[in-house]
């Protein structure tokens, strides 16, 4: 049973997981439950379609393909920069991640580099959980009220 009044409001939640088959990365699962606003795009929606759906109390294991956790890897979002293009690029090694200043946005996004040689940075600024299936455990706790929207 979808619970569509949740839409916006405030749930407090334990969580753990990550890509499957993999050790869990993303791990909410002690100390104080995390406040999560659902239904507005937060999380990816496989967990949020899950948060809708559950009993307070209740537990649940919840498999999330790539089309509702973070999307399909898109190739597009792989880029090739000159080292000299790139803040302290000359110390960038494959496997490194680093922030990225987004120029629309002003926000940092981490990103990871694929490759690197002498004079130029392979960089994937995909979600590192981009095209892979997620597996979560997740326990509601509760479920507060909508929040104020910012005016």
């Amino acid at each position: 049973m979808v619970h569509e009044d949740r839409t916006g409001k405030t749930v407090r939640a334990y969580y753990k997981g990550g890509p499957t088959g993999e050790q869990a990365i993303d791990d909410h699962s002690t100390g104080r439950p995390e406040e999560l606003i659902v239904g507005v795009g937060q999380l990816p929606k496989g967990l949020d379609e899950a948060l809708l759906d559950m009993e307070v109390g209740e537990e649940r294991t919840v498999v999330i393909l790539p089309e509702k956790g973070f999307g399909p890897h898109d190739p597009h979002g792989v880029q090739i920069y000159p080292r000299a293009f790139i803040d302290n690029g000359d110390r960038l090694k494959a496997g490194d991640a680093f922030p990225w200043i987004n120029p629309a946005s002003g926000c940092p996004i981490p990103v990871r580099v694929v490759e690197a040689d002498d004079q130029l940075v392979t960089i994937d600024f995909n979600h590192p959980f981009a095209g892979k299936e997620l597996t979560y455990w997740v326990k509601l706790v509760s479920v507060g009220q909508e929040r104020p929207r910012p005016s």
